[in-house]
């Protein structure tokens, strides 16, 4: 298997040369551009949030509306928030930013709390892969995967910004600053923000009303982005860093008068720069190369001292990551196209923890794909290698230093797409998708389990859309249906930290689910009505022992039934919208008794936005405008828990302003 992964890799790198020797294909320029253009298999949910008013302040308030999604929220605005997908689990959900994998050094999840949703054009969700040219191989392995988009900006020969400033509930203040400018062929894009809150807000606790302690956070954002263009190509350079101190509240049990719920604080200095690189070489080869450098650090404390319950913990965590790809892209002939992505990168993980392990990771990842592209129909086959090298410094570190250091992995799956009438689509899917453990599952103290055993996935969907437009009337349906079977899925549970977690495998689940959307919108003259309603239906059972008592039970924090509803109206630039969640009741184990159980909880948000445009003030073409809005956020003062033993906030609002120029 290591001589397959040298092999593909020798191909990917000699394969741009024999390619670009070959004259070049006489087919149309318009026809190659449609094999391009035309996706496979389309985003199950998908929100445009360039140039819109009334964006949601983070990440996680876009993705928790989305069919099949459950955002974990443990509480407050520093809280952690992870997605999970059609219950595959946080680690096995792809997070990519401009097609480039973000990775995190604190459970290999990716707390989405750390992003602004208004720092993107559009955030995108696709339940198999986006079977587009010139992706990575990591965008092909994922079991799903986000997409996150940022829009460059078109700034010939001029300057534009904004400035806001969001306040409201728990002393929150949140003022960022954004600026691009343009000159000639590059544009350069710089913006930041700084976020404080005291994180207290009152919850019921045992017949008695408590506030919520230690849920404090600090954090400030940098990020400037620099694109240009080359003859027949562009490019574009990305540089992130992130910095934060926070305080982590603790679940809600019965203590000891007197004695804290939690003293315990995490500080993180994320840091990352990568760059991309796409060029047309000739009508029908393309190249796609990308880049990255990451360097995450965390330092956790639990202060004995404040709270003598606590163990005493004083810890700090490095890892780095280099990452490299290139895909290749050639038009056989229109509508027929080939892609080969070969992705390789390296891993380390350091840490003060005595007889730490100290590992290194180096992964391959190759992919070959194929496209045909009518019209009507289209059909995409994809064949995935993985394999991984791992390297231990202390090999007294359990289990996978004991066995074979090297991991391999195939993951074929297929994408079809047919539009059998003018208004009626299918898409479908069928896919074999692998994580390892990573790790920080194998080697965090207090969380890793060094026995754990690689997950594998086999996943099948397929999304039925209706769409008609008659008039101002436009209507849209999908109905997906889908099964998922997943062996040794690993499970993470929280224990009495956010940052202490139990890592394990569970044989078998069978995951039976179907997601229906339904959208109604309406527009005539300056009035504008949409309506979305969404509902998920989720079996996700524990098939590991036959005849044992948890078998056919649901698995920990999946709901059977959740949904939400979205209302808008729009007068000029006015804006109105109320949306609703709802989630069934979970269990926090495979064990579904009373003792587990999480109580179905709803809540429903309220915003209302204004915009005035200022045309006396235009310069360059450029119209300033200000924006205000305010959010009142569940606004039936609802108590409930997303996870057992973090109560959420009641009523909450906050205040935003926004001047762009």
């Amino acid at each position: 298997m290591r001589r397959c992964a040298v092999f593909l890799l020798s191909i990917s790198l000699s394969t741009p040369w024999c390619l670009y020797a070959r004259e070049a294909d006489t087919l149309s320029a318009a026809r190659v551009v449609a094999v391009k253009a035309l996706p496979v298999v389309r985003a199950a949910e998908e929100m445009k949030l360039e140039g819109k008013a009334d964006v949601p302040a983070q990440l996680s308030d876009v993705l928790q509306v989305f069919t099949g999604v459950q955002v974990k929220d443990y509480g407050g605005v520093g809280g952690l928030k992870t997605v999970n997908v059609r219950s595959l689990g946080s680690e096995h959900i792809g997070i990519f930013l401009d097609g480039i994998q973000i990775d995190n050094a604190q459970n290999m999840q990716v707390d989405l709390g750390r992003f602004q949703a208004d720092g993107f054009s559009s955030v995108a969700l696709y339940n198999g892969q986006k079977t587009r040219r010139l992706q990575t191989a990591k965008e092909y392995a994922s079991g799903a995967a986000v997409h996150l988009e940022t829009a460059r900006p078109a700034l010939p020969d001029k300057v534009v910004g904004r400035v806001k400033m969001r306040a409201g509930s728990f002393d929150t203040v949140n003022p960022s600053l954004s600026c691009s400018a343009g000159l000639g062929p590059v544009a350069l894009s710089v913006c930041g923000d700084f976020l404080y809150s005291s994180g207290r807000y009152d919850f019921p606790c045992f017949g008695q009303t408590l506030v919520r302690e230690n849920g404090d956070i600090r954090s400030l954002r940098l990020e400037s982005r620099l694109f240009g263009n080359v003859r027949g190509g562009e490019w574009r350079l990305h540089a992130y860093a992130y910095g934060s101190e926070r305080g982590f509240p603790g679940p809600v049990i019965r203590r000891a008068a007197g004695f804290p719920f939690s003293a315990e604080r995490q500080s993180d200095q994320d840091f990352f720069v990568q760059g991309g690189w796409v060029q047309e070489w000739n009508g029908a080869y393309s190249t796609s190369l990308k880049l990255k450098y990451a360097n995450n650090y965390t330092h956790y404390a639990t202060h004995a001292e404040k709270n003598p319950m606590a163990f005493p913990y004083d810890l700090w965590y490095r890892q780095q990551s280099v990452y490299a790809s290139l895909a290749q892209s050639y038009v056989i002939s229109d509508p027929w196209s080939v892609d080969l992505s070969t992705d390789v990168q390296w891993n380390a993980l350091d840490s003060d923890v005595g007889m730490f392990a100290e590992p290194r990771r180096t992964a391959f990842t190759g992919a070959l794909s194929t496209r045909y592209v009518l019209d009507r129909f289209r059909v995409a086959a994809h064949l995935i290698y993985q394999g991984t090298w791992d390297v231990y410094k202390n090999l007294e570190a359990g289990a996978w230093t004991r066995e074979n250091r090297y991991r391999d992995a195939w993951m074929p799956s297929l994408s079809l797409f047919w539009a059998p009438l003018r208004n009626f689509e299918i898409d479908a899917f069928v896919k074999r998708s692998y994580r390892l453990p990573s790790f920080n599952d194998l080697y965090y103290r207090l969380v890793g389990n060094s026995d754990l055993r690689p997950e594998l996935a086999l996943q099948t969907g397929a999304d039925l859309r209706y769409a008609l437009t008659s008039g101002p009337w436009r209507f849209d349906a999908r109905i997906s249906p889908y099964y998922n079977r997943v062996s040794d899925k690993i499970l993470a549970i929280p224990t009495t930290s956010q940052f202490r977690w139990t890592m394990l495998n569970i044989g078998i689940v069978d995951i039976f689910g179907l997601d229906v959307r339904l959208t109604a919108a309406w527009a005539a003259g300056d009035w504008s009505a949409s309506a979305t309603t969404r509902y998920s239906l989720q079996r996700a059972m524990d098939h590991s022992t036959p005849g044992s008592s948890v078998w056919g039970n649901q698995i920990p924090y999946i709901p059977v039934h959740s949904g939400s509803i979205d209302l808008s109206l729009g007068w000029r630039k006015w804006r109105l919208h109320a949306g609703s969640v709802f989630t069934g009741e979970r269990w926090s184990r495979t064990a579904n008794i009373p003792d587990y159980r999480v109580a179905p909880w709803s809540v429903t948000d309220l915003s209302l936005s204004k915009t005035f445009s200022f045309p006396a003030l235009r310069g360059r073409s450029t119209v300033p405008e200000l924006s205000l809005g305010v959010v009142c956020r569940n606004i039936f003062d609802r108590h409930y828990e997303i996870v057992q033993g973090y109560p959420m906030p009641g009523f909450n609002a906050s205040l935003s302003i926004e001047f762009n120029w």
